[in-house]
């Protein structure tokens, strides 16, 4: 049986094509869907690009991010909606960075 890490898994991607949405989170995904839902008239180099990163990725060529990253472009290329990252939740805390101002009230002896 096949191992997960086998499937070389990624950060997702969310491809919008028609009314439906594909999420691909592995190479194996990627690979998957560029063979199988792929718009035939739409075989830029990107697409030939990401077809030969999939399977250098696939042999320990490169690594999953490396192929995330052709996969999307070549979706751009072909004019594949490619939802962007969401950012993570909040956590509620705001974090401020550099120096910390002091107020002119704290600065009051008491």
């Amino acid at each position: 049986m096949a191992d997960y890490e086998d499937y070389k898994p990624f950060k997702i991607v969310s491809v919008l094509q028609g009314a439906k949405t594909f999420n691909i989170d592995s190479v194996y995904d990627a690979s998957k869907y560029i063979t199988e839902q792929w718009p035939e008239e739409e075989h830029g180099p990107k697409y030939l690009n990401c077809l030969e990163i999939l399977l250098k990725c696939f042999e320990g060529g490169c690594t999953a991010a490396v192929a995330r990253v052709a996969f999307v472009e070549a979706a751009r290329e072909a004019g594949i909606y490619v939802e962007p990252m969401q950012r993570p939740p909040s956590t509620g805390k705001l974090q401020r960075w550099g120096k910390k101002r002091t107020l002119a009230r704290d600065r009051r002896p008491r």
